[in-house]
């Protein structure tokens, strides 16, 4: 299998494996190399005192160019936050009173928990009413359902890139075009996505975009990253405001309107930051390069074919909800265990992970267990899950 060698040298410095791992799509593992950079930065940053800092900013706002790179976006329509869900409150930070309230959003019936709970509590502000619509991976399937979803008072789309719960990848392009056809501001939810499958956000023409380095990129946690369409970003109130935002006066007086940095850089609080965990992604982006992207995604692809197989082998025992070819999917597939409940598979997956057996990440929204295909994995991960998941009884 592709990388079977760099993959056994990885697994083998990594403490982590004691445990099984099958859930990338929560909690990626850095390599080795990522982690040495980050404690490396980390002493720079304590030891070397405000010349290690300065240090690590610069090299933080230099890795920031480097992702918009990696995802073709222009260097300032990238910000970095602390995860992709400090990005939504961002980007939901919307100046809603200029429109009738409450407006209509449209958000898909496979978003993640924290996505349904932002829009949720900004419904019970009485800001939005949820509409919600049916996902598609088809792409004219989707568009005919947010079309019979749309009203006169939609103004915002929600869609997720690769969906969280079932690892469906659907058509964030078709769905953007859609939307400003309409009127409509889109906002797509990349948690699952960047890393894993190509995401080239300049061709895309979404409103806003977020995401993060921790799953499928090997970061360290505490990298959020949000996409502002050049020219979105006055459309938008940054939800607070300090150093790298606005220019500091000497008075320290302000008046008129306000002058914000460029971009989608008016979100980017850099006032005392952990830059050392941003200067970090410089190293995980090497990791993807000497690796190479395509090896990791062919290799992802392979494990979760694999993955898919042997659940239809076991079709006594699970059921598979995701699609089953991959250009439908992604990394992430999801079953269901004939006579399990979604509350059992909860309840199972808090077990293990107290004994420290198994890091799991269960669905309960959906009765069922998602399990990640990362390229570190090794077919014999699934095999002792198969195994794992004999005790679990309804």
């Amino acid at each position: 299998m592709v990388l079977d060698n760099e993959v056994s040298a990885f697994r083998e410095q990594v403490s982590a494996f004691s445990m099984l791992q099958v859930n990338a799509g929560t909690k990626g593992i850095c390599h080795p190399k990522t982690t040495a950079a980050f404690l490396d930065w980390t002493r720079r940053v304590e030891d070397g005192g405000y010349e290690g800092y300065i240090a690590a900013q610069d090299a933080a706002l230099s890795a920031r160019e480097r992702l918009a790179a990696f995802c073709n976006a222009k260097p300032t329509e990238i910000a970095f936050t602390g995860n992709a869900t400090v990005s939504l409150n961002i980007a939901m930070d919307l100046p809603w009173h200029r429109w009738d309230a409450p407006v209509d959003v449209l958000i898909s019936d496979h978003e993640y928990p924290a996505t349904n709970m932002v829009f949720g509590y900004l419904q019970q502000r009485g800001k939005i009413r949820i509409v919600r619509y049916g996902l598609s991976t088809d792409s004219e399937t989707l568009i005919e359902n947010l079309e019979r979803a749309r009203t006169p008072n939609t103004k915002v789309m929600v869609l997720s890139h690769v969906c969280c719960n079932t690892g469906k990848r659907t058509d964030p392009t078709a769905a953007s075009t859609w939307a400003k056809a309409n009127g409509i501001m889109s906002y797509i939810d990349g948690a699952q996505a960047l890393g894993q499958i190509p995401v080239d956000l300049c061709t895309m023409g979404c409103d806003l975009y977020i995401t993060n380095g921790h799953k499928w990129l090997g970061g360290p946690n505490g990298v959020g990253l949000l996409y502002v369409r050049d020219g979105f970003e006055d459309e938008m109130w940054p939800v607070h405001v300090g150093h790298g935002m606005m220019p500091f006066t000497p008075d320290n007086e302000y008046s008129g309107d306000p002058v914000f940095a460029p971009g989608a850089h008016r979100f980017e609080l850099m006032a005392t930051r952990p830059a050392q965990t941003f200067a970090t992604m410089h190293t995980a982006l090497d990791v993807i390069n000497e690796l190479g992207l395509d090896n990791i995604r062919e290799r992802q692809e392979l494990l979760a074919d694999y993955i898919k197989k042997r659940v239809l082998e076991q079709s006594d025992r699970f059921e598979l909800i995701s699609p089953l070819t991959f250009s439908d999917s992604s990394a992430l597939v999801s079953i269901r265990i004939h006579g399990v409940t979604g509350a059992d598979i909860n309840a199972f997956a808090g077990k293990v992970l107290d004994e420290k057996r198994a890091f799991l990440r269960p669905v309960p929204e959906f009765d069922a267990l998602r399990i990640s295909a990362a390229y570190y994995n090794v077919p014999d991960d699934y095999e002792r899950l198969w195994d794992l998941l004999a005790e679990l009884k309804g």
